[in-house]
């Protein structure tokens, strides 16, 4: 019984998965088909929220991350609840040390969350030199992974999951927290 209500409170909340009559959840999404905007994709990684994909937008050749999030079958409700948090969550983050949100879509029960790509984390750095890192370039990385850290903190978060495959980088070498 207790499981049900549950339940009904959450679709009171953010109605049911995937619906767009609240005005506030709506403006949370763009309107645009995503297949048509985004080109040439291919899963880079995978997690149990779904996969994320490198692909191009057609229109700007921007590279992006697009983080696949489906909200059918068992949980949904809470599913879509979690997909409308954390997109509430990336439009705020404007920091150089955050991963930057470029907005999401929604096509066939799947939300598709545009990010910033990176070419990889810290931990794939070391997987792939074959060699630790330099002292300074440990520092330089820790350095903006804790000023990214401080930003979140000063917006009242916790990241929950600070590890080397979440410190990512872009091909300019910036530093970015990702999985806030």
């Amino acid at each position: 019984m207790a499981e049900f209500h549950f339940h009904n409170l959450i679709v009171e909340h953010v109605g049911r998965p995937g619906s767009l009559k609240d005005p506030e959840i709506a403006e949370l999404f763009d309107k645009e088909d995503p297949e048509k905007i985004f080109i040439d994709l291919r899963e880079i990684g995978h997690g149990s929220f779904g996969a994320v994909y490198y692909a191009r937008n057609a229109v700007t050749k921007e590279v992006v991350a697009i983080k696949k999030m489906s909200f059918t079958g068992k949980q949904s409700a809470e599913k879509w609840q979690d997909i409308i948090k954390e997109v509430k969550f990336l439009r705020q983050l404007k920091h150089r040390n955050t991963i930057d949100y470029k907005g999401c879509y929604l096509k066939e029960h799947t939300a598709w969350l545009i990010m910033e790509y990176c070419l990889g984390s810290a931990s794939d750095i070391i997987e792939v030199h074959k060699k630790p890192l330099k002292e300074e370039e440990i520092a330089a990385i820790c350095q903006d992974a804790l000023q990214g850290l401080e930003y979140l903190h000063s917006l009242g978060r916790i990241h929950r999951d600070v590890k080397a495959g979440n410190i990512l980088l872009t091909e300019n070498g910036t530093v970015k927290l990702g999985n806030h």
